[in-house]
C-alpha cells in the first residue's frame, strides 16, 4: 500500500519510549507508529459498528457476548508469535 510521508511530534519524556517500545518489536519507529494507529482505527471503527447495531437493534445478548468474545480470542491467538 502507497505510504505518505508526514510528520508527528511526540512530548519529550514519551519519544524514547516509544522508540524502546519500537526496538523491542524489532520495527522502525515509523512502522511501530503505523501498526499503533492501525489498531486505533481498527477499534473505533468496530466501537462505531457497535453502536449502529446497537441503535437499530438494541444491546447484545450474554449469548453474543461470549460468541464475540470467542471469536476476538482465536483472533488474537492467531496473531500471537509462537511459544518457543
Amino acid at each position: 500500500m502507497p505510504s505518505k510521508r508526514v510528520t508527528i511530534t511526540l512530548p519529550e519524556d514519551l519519544a524514547p519510549r516509544v522508540q524502546e517500545l519500537a526496538d523491542d518489536a524489532r520495527l522502525a519507529l515509523a512502522s511501530y507508529v503505523t501498526r499503533i494507529v492501525e489498531h486505533h482505527v481498527l477499534n473505533q471503527e468496530g466501537l462505531t459498528a457497535m453502536e449502529y447495531w446497537e441503535s437499530r437493534y438494541g444491546p447484545l445478548t450474554k449469548p453474543e457476548m461470549a460468541s464475540a468474545d470467542e471469536a476476538i480470542e482465536a483472533a488474537r491467538a492467531r496473531l500471537r508469535p509462537p511459544q518457543q
